[in-house]
Formats: structure tokens, C-alpha cells, sequence
């Protein structure tokens, strides 16, 4: 990253995103009142509690209590970092993104300058595509396919012509230097300085980004021979990440998003196929093993996932490796095996799309399947079998986030192998317990930080009403002590406001949601979006005031009590402390307790 957004950059880009807009290219919203609903599509339920406010554009699910404003909400739904969510959101507006002095990596042009690099390589390889004749061997190995020209043209296949450096004159008709092919991992440099096309000869497969933006390439050997191999990849760039593409998701995530359900399998070309015979919710892993990021990808779209895999033993064992990473984060799965020496696209094409419909619906949970595994390969009615199958299982049901279905997953494995279920949870307890040690020299986990209290409800309300009226604002920055206040998020969220303020850099909410963690975000959000339950702000906000000083004094009270139950206080300090306690009293004498349980 070069550095840091600047922050009227930030306010560019917050400001040209509608939040109704961006939150309803989702999913629908519906309109209630002033404000919007839909179900919160950050935790289950049944009624409406997730809110957008369009005047204020922030959000907030009073069902989990999420909530923030645009940025914080492509960052939850998206499942990314904050600099990641800015640059979406300035890319879907058209905004520049300007950056201050410092950090490394590549600039927002030279990603760019990529991005419109590999536009155009596709089209090259496409445009070469449709130009070959019918006789030709990428046709001939489309048609032996049964790829169609209009399929060919809606996935923007290409053909890479049999040549060392055609790409690279075209290249360089269009004003790239081979440097740049090189740096976007379409050319190879020779040992004697020059360059050559990695792809040459081969069917051609764009791979898109989530937006659809063209970030690399995979290309398909059209012959038999085993003295290559059957697919060249692309290498990773500053675009393009083997571990964070599934291939057609920018295609599938819409249909993910409708039926709540995404289908995994392997290779580009089945993919295309399930597309093409309606099954719009499937993806694919890009020349990589299923990574975390690749769960935590789809977790964004959806609870459920398919892994759709050759029956085979390799095949079942990529269902049970691409399952980890899915399981560790409480994704639903199942896993739906096709018959042994099939793929996706052999299968579409030999039984149709209804009795792939029909497997998929039959495809058993993961836990199902993978007991049903280890019951094949080992002998469960024996002493060694049981134990081979508790072995590998435990470590399976250790991970279970779910206390419910831990249990009737332990229940059911118990019962599989004729033993006590609470023999099952110890050895599912001495698993936990002797996990992986850190390495040699490697620090132990920090301990996680308490939780802090929301705050005082004098606290709560004093914020929620500045936030709301720059006249209690004022007041409150010239008659708060920020001694009066709790270590609570309320109270850190009011000095931040009373300091911005007093800075002369407040500028409504936003200057809080800009920077605020997710607890705060969730406080700030359902405080913004509650109604103001008052018609005297003055005097409540007032009366909050009073409330802090008076409980900050009184428990100065209680101290200086304290200190005067010391048995041998010398003359002089006792005087002195008499003398406070004494100025202490008459000053609580005359704050009046405005607010209850404070």
C-alpha cells in the first residue's frame, strides 16, 4: 500500500456512495418509515432488524447489534481490510484515490495500468480464437468438447497462437514494453535478456477478479502430449493472488446469494460447463489448494457450500482437504461425489442437468460423509479400526463452533463404533488439551482484553444526543471534566467527539466512524439510529453533565472517608483532610441526582 487515504479523500468516497445504493447491490431493502429493513445478513432470523438510515448513511442490526457506516459495511459483508473496502468503494464511484507520503508496493496507476493490460491480452486471445478455422486444433478440441461459439463468446476463451513472441509484438504495437508483460506474467525472460509469450499454443481461460476485472490467465494444452504440461497458470502480481480468486465468482455470487448455497468443484472448464447448463452458483479454486481465504470468501455469501468432486479416492480426498479450511469457520457443507472417472462436465453431458440436480440434493453432510469414509477404510467391529477412526475423527469434532451439533456429532460417532460417548468426549478433551505447541521461540498467544461496558446511561444519552446537536456539543465541551467519565466505549467515544470538537475538526458522526472498532461502530450505529426519546435535549444533556459530576465527586467522597478511617493521622493532614471533605460535601450538597442507577 503507498501510504496512507487521505482523509477528504475518505469523505469523497463516502460521500459519492449512496449506503441505500451500495447495501441494495447486496441484497433488497425494503423501505419502512424513514428508514430501510431487510433480515441482517450477519446472523439468522426470521423479522426484519437490520436498518439503513438515509439521511444519516450509517446502519445497524438491532437483532446482533452490527452496525457503522458504508466503509464498515463492505468490510463486514466483503471480509476485508479497510484500505481494500475504500478502494471498492472508489472504484464503484469513479473516485481517485489519493494517498499521503509513505508505505511500498505497487501505486494505484501501476495497478491499473495492469488491470487494462490484461483487458486488452483478452481480447487479443479471444479475437485469435475466432479466427481459426474450423479444421484448425482449438476448434477441433472446442467441438470435441462440445464448447458452442456462443459459450466460447460469453466466457471470452482465446486461443494463444503457436508462436514464441506474437503477444509481445502486439504488445508492443500497443506501447507496453516487454518489462511490463514480464511484470503482468504473460512473458518469460530469456537468459540472454530478451523475451518470449508464456502462453503459446493453448485454449486460453481469463480469470476474473470479483468485479470481473481480468487479473490472469490459464491455459489448456489442445494435444495429449506428456512432455508438457496440461496447464500453464499465470503467476501471481500485484492483481492477482492464487489464494484469494475462485474462478466465475463474479458470475456465481449473485445466484450464492439467492438460493444461500455455492457449489465447489474443480477446473475451469467444468465450471463453465455447470454455468452454462443452468447451475449459476458454482466456483472454482484457481490453480491452488481451497485456501482460508477462499472459506472466508464464500462465508461472505453464504452459510452452505457443495463440494462436488470425482467419486474417486483422489477425489475424496480434495472433498476432505477443501473441507478444513470451510469447517474451521462453521460453514454448513456437504459433499456431493460423482461417479468414479466422471468430472462435472462429463457428467452434464452424458445425464443432463436434472440428474446432477438430483445428486446435488442428495449429497450428504460433510460429517456424514466423511464417518461413512473412515467406516470403509478401517474396520470399525475391531479394536484397531475403532481406534483409527476415533484418531482421525476427534480432531474433526474438536473444531465444532456449534455446542449442539458437537454433540450430535459426538453422539453419532460413539454410536458408530460401539462406545461410550463419554469416552469419546475424553479423548476428544486430551485432543484440545495437547494441541499444536507454538515453535521453538515463538511467543504464546496474548490473552484477549476484557470486554469493556457499553457506559453509564448518562454517558450513553449525553452521546447519543451530541452527536445529534452541535449546540449540546458545545456545552458539553465547555463543562465536561473527562475525569467524570468510566473507562466504558461510551466514554472513549465522548472525549474523542469533545476533543474533534474542540480541534475543530468535527464534522458529524462520520468523524467517529472513520476509525471506530466494531464495538464501537455497533454502539454508535443503534445510538444514531434511535429515536432522541426527549423534547428538552438542553436539559437532559444538562442533567447527564450533572449526573458525571456528581458520581465522580462522590466517589471522591467515599475516598476521602477512606482516608480519614486511618488509625494516627498526623494533625496537619487531618486538617486537611477534614478541610476537603468539607468543601467536597457542600459541593454534592448542590448537584441534585438526575439519573437513576448511574
Amino acid at each position: 500500500m503507498p501510504g496512507f487515504i487521505s482523509d477528504h479523500i475518505l469523505e469523497q468516497v463516502r460521500s459519492a456512495n449512496d449506503i441505500v445504493e451500495v447495501i441494495s447491490g447486496y441484497f433488497p431493502l425494503k423501505r419502512r418509515g424513514a428508514n430501510f429493513i431487510a433480515l441482517c445478513p450477519f446472523h439468522k432470523e426470521k423479522t426484519p432488524s437490520f436498518n439503513v438510515h438515509p439521511v444519516k448513511q450509517i446502519w445497524h442490526c438491532f437483532g446482533c447489534g452490527a452496525g457503522g457506516d458504508v466503509f464498515k459495511f463492505v468490510m463486514q459483508y466483503e471480509n476485508l481490510p479497510f484500505t481494500d473496502a475504500v478502494r471498492r468503494l472508489a472504484e464503484r464511484a469513479g473516485v481517485a484515490l489519493e494517498f499521503e507520503a509513505g508505505g511500498s508496493g505497487p501505486s494505484r496507476d501501476e495497478k491499473d495500468a495492469l488491470f487494462k493490460l490484461h483487458e486488452l491480452a483478452a481480447s487479443f486471445f479471444h479475437q485469435h480464437l475466432l479466427k481459426q478455422p474450423a479444421d484448425s486444433p482449438v476448434q477441433a478440441y472446442l467441438k470435441k468438447r462440445r464448447i458452442s461459439a456462443e459459450t466460447a463468446k460469453r466466457w471470452q476463451l482465446g486461443f494463444s497462437p503457436d508462436a514464441w513472441d506474437d503477444l509481445l509484438q502486439w504488445a508492443a504495437s500497443k506501447k507496453y514494453a516487454a518489462t511490463v508483460l514480464e511484470s503482468a506474467g504473460l512473458a518469460l525472460k530469456r537468459d540472454n535478456g530478451g523475451h518470449y509469450d508464456r502462453f503459446r499454443g493453448r485454449l486460453m481461460f481469463p480469470i476474473c477478479d470479483e468485479q470481473g476485472r481480468v487479473v490472469a490467465f490459464s491455459g489448456r494444452i489442445l494435444t495429449e502430449a506428456k512432455d508438457q504440461p496440461k496447464y500453464v497458470n499465470s503467476p501471481e502480481t500485484a492483481i492477482f493472488m492464487k489464494g484469494k480468486i475462485l474462478f466465475a465468482l463474479d458470475r456465481a455470487k449473485r445466484a450464492i446469494l439467492d438460493q444461500k448455497l455455492a457449489i465447489v468443484c474443480e477446473g475451469q472448464l467444468d465450471t463453465i460447463t455447470c454455468h452454462e447448463n443452468g447451475f449459476a452458483n458454482v466456483v472454482a479454486p484457481q490453480g491452488t489448494a481451497f485456501t482460508e481465504q477462499h472459506a472466508r470468501i464464500l462465508k461472505r455469501h453464504t452459510d452452505e457450500v457443495i463440494l462436488m468432486f470425482d467419486g474417486d479416492d483422489a477425489g475424496q480426498n480434495a472433498a476432505v482437504r477443501n473441507a478444513e479450511p470451510l469447517w474451521e469457520l462453521g460453514v454448513s457443507i456437504r459433499v456431493a461425489l460423482l461417479p468414479e472417472g466422471d468430472d462435472p462436465d462429463s457428467f452434464l453431458k452424458r445425464d443432463g442437468p436434472e440428474q446432477l440436480r438430483a445428486l446435488l440434493d442428495a449429497a450428504p453432510g460433510f460429517f456424514d460423509f466423511l464417518l461413512q469414509r473412515l467406516s470403509r477404510q478401517h474396520d470399525a467391529r475391531t479394536e484397531r479400526g475403532k481406534v483409527q477412526i476415533a484418531d482421525q475423527m476427534t480432531p474433526w469434532l474438536c473444531r465444532i463452533r456449534d455446542p449442539i451439533l458437537q454433540a450430535a456429532f459426538t453422539q453419532r460417532t460413539a454410536a458408530r463404533l460401539e462406545v461410550r460417548e463419554e469416552v469419546l468426549r475424553r479423548k476428544m478433551k486430551d485432543v484440545a488439551r495437547h494441541g499444536p505447541s507454538p515453535a521453538p521461540g515463538e511467543p504464546p498467544p496474548p490473552e484477549e482484553e476484557p470486554s469493556r461496558p457499553d457506559g453509564l446511561p448518562a454517558e450513553l444519552a449525553l452521546l447519543q444526543l451530541v452527536l445529534g446537536d452541535e449546540q449540546l456539543l458545545e456545552m458539553a465541551t465547555e463543562r465536561l471534566d473527562h475525569a467524570w467519565l468510566t473507562d466504558s466505549v461510551a466514554a472513549g467515544l465522548l472525549a474523542r467527539v469533545v476533543n474533534l470538537y474542540m480541534r475543530g475538526q468535527w464534522t458529524g458522526p462520520n468523524s467517529l466512524l472513520h476509525g471506530a472498532d466494531e464495538v464501537e461502530s455497533r454502539l454508535l450505529s443503534g445510538l444514531l439510529l434511535q429515536a432522541h426519546s426527549t423534547n428538552e435535549p438542553m436539559a437532559v444533556a444538562a442533567g447527564c453533565l450533572t449526573t458525571l459530576e456528581r458520581r465522580h465527586l462522590e466517589r471522591q467522597w467515599q475516598e476521602l472517608r477512606r482516608q480519614l478511617a486511618r488509625p494516627g493521622l498526623p494533625p496537619a493532614e487531618l486538617l486537611r483532610l477534614q478541610k476537603d471533605a468539607l468543601d467536597l460535601r457542600r459541593k454534592l450538597d448542590n448537584i441534585p441526582p438526575l439519573f437513576k442507577n448511574t
